[in-house]
C-alpha cells in the first residue's frame, strides 16, 4: 500500500464528507507508522491545512469588501469607479467584487486595487460633500 496514494485519499475526501475524511485519516495514522511515514503524513496535512487556510482567508477577504460595498453601490455607481479610477469595464470591477474565475483563477483585488478602491471612495465623498445646490 502507498502512503502517497491514501494521502491523495484524503485529500479528495476534505470537501466530500467529513465522516469518510476521519475514517481515512484513522486508516493511515494506523497503518503507515514508521517515523518517515508519519513525518510524511504530518507534511502532508500542514500543506493541506495551509492551503484550505489561504483559500479561506480569500473568501473572507472577498465577502468583506463586498459587504462594505453592498450600501455603498446602491448609492454611487460601480460602473463610474471601474471606468474612471481602475480604467476598466464594469464587468471587471463585478468580477473582482464576486470572486469570479477569470482565466483559470478566482479574480481578487491586489492591495494596489484596495488602495485604488478606497482613494476612490475618499475621492468621490469628497465631492460630493463640497456640492452645493444654489438658486
Amino acid at each position: 500500500m502507498e502512503l502517497k496514494k491514501e494521502l491523495e485519499k484524503l485529500d479528495a475526501l476534505k470537501t466530500v464528507s467529513p465522516e469518510k475524511f476521519e475514517t481515512q485519516y484513522h486508516f493511515i495514522r494506523k497503518t503507515f507508522i514508521s517515523p518517515a511515514e508519519i513525518e510524511t503524513t504530518d507534511e502532508y496535512l500542514r500543506d493541506m491545512l495551509s492551503d484550505s487556510t489561504q483559500r479561506i482567508d480569500g473568501f473572507i477577504e472577498e465577502a468583506t469588501v463586498k459587504v462594505q460595498l453592498a450600501k455603498i453601490s446602491q448609492i454611487i455607481s460601480l460602473s463610474y469607479i471601474a471606468k474612471n479610477y481602475f480604467h476598466k469595464t464594469r464587468n471587471w470591477l463585478y468580477q473582482k467584487l464576486n470572486g469570479c474565475t477569470v482565466n483559470g483563477k478566482a479574480a481578487r483585488f491586489t492591495p494596489d486595487e484596495i488602495a485604488t478602491l478606497n482613494f476612490a471612495l475618499q475621492d468621490i465623498s469628497k465631492e460630493i460633500g463640497s456640492t452645493v445646490i444654489k438658486f
